[in-house]
């Protein structure tokens, strides 16, 4: 039952945002073309630090064991995506491009979009100081922030929206299950290790890509080069 609550207050949450893209003439960043076939290319390194995520290493050592019933999970599976789909709809439909039009295109304004995007979601999880304060908080609000930078990235690859909600959902289904079904340790040395190179690697590639892909066209798809009509 606290899955699909959760996924349906999530749900309900989307419609603002999905509201404030047509709007802010955004819409565009729902539409796939040619371009969004050609960009899926260069967001591979970040599926695969979705896929990362996974504790697949401290399960294969013996160190780490789930315990999911098959009625747990589709609804878990649902509450993931519904994460990852409102937080998109928000922070990469709706952030992500106000930030591109504020400092405008070239690499230096898509870098400082990317950036500035990421860190408004990464500080966002501040709030679960709210629910007791922790180092683990200020561990989520770094790595929230990456994952947003990684989630911006293949916007900007793409110009399409969905292929970030993917990556986002992906990146929850696996870092969720230790929390919800998970017994044993997680973290173990050899998962840090494997998770540090996957994490330098994929990093790298994304920076290439990053330089590689012309992100210009996004701009123009998104009408972030239009300036606003001033009222006679």
């Amino acid at each position: 039952v606290r899955y699909y609550v959760g996924a349906i207050s999530r749900a309900i949450c989307s419609l603002l945002p999905v509201y404030l893209i047509f709007q802010f003439n955004f819409g565009g960043i729902f539409r796939a073309d040619k371009r969004f076939f050609k960009g899926l290319s260069f967001t591979l390194p970040a599926f695969m630090v979705a896929i990362d995520n996974f504790p697949f290493v401290p399960i294969v050592g013996g160190d780490m064991t789930l315990k999911i019933y098959a009625g747990n999970l589709f609804p878990y599976l649902l509450y993931c995506i519904s994460i990852g789909v409102m937080e998109e709809l928000i922070f990469r439909g709706n952030i992500l491009p106000l930030f591109m039009y504020k400092y405008g295109g070239g690499k230096t304004g898509a870098f400082k979009a990317v950036v500035y995007s990421s860190a408004v979601f990464g500080a966002m999880h501040l709030l679960n100081l709210f629910n007791g304060f922790g180092v683990g908080v200020f561990l989520q609000v770094g790595y929230s922030f990456l994952i947003g930078c990684v989630c911006a990235l293949t916007t900007l690859f793409t110009g399409n929206i969905f292929s970030a909600i993917a990556v986002h959902s992906l990146f929850d289904v696996g870092g969720f299950l230790f929390e919800e079904f998970g017994a044993g340790t997680l973290w173990t040395t050899s998962n840090i290790v494997v998770t540090a190179i996957v994490s330098v690697v994929c990093a790298a590639a994304l920076i290439v890509g990053f330089f590689k892909v012309d992100s210009d066209w996004v701009y123009e798809k998104l009408r972030l080069n239009e300036k606003p009509r001033e009222n006679n």
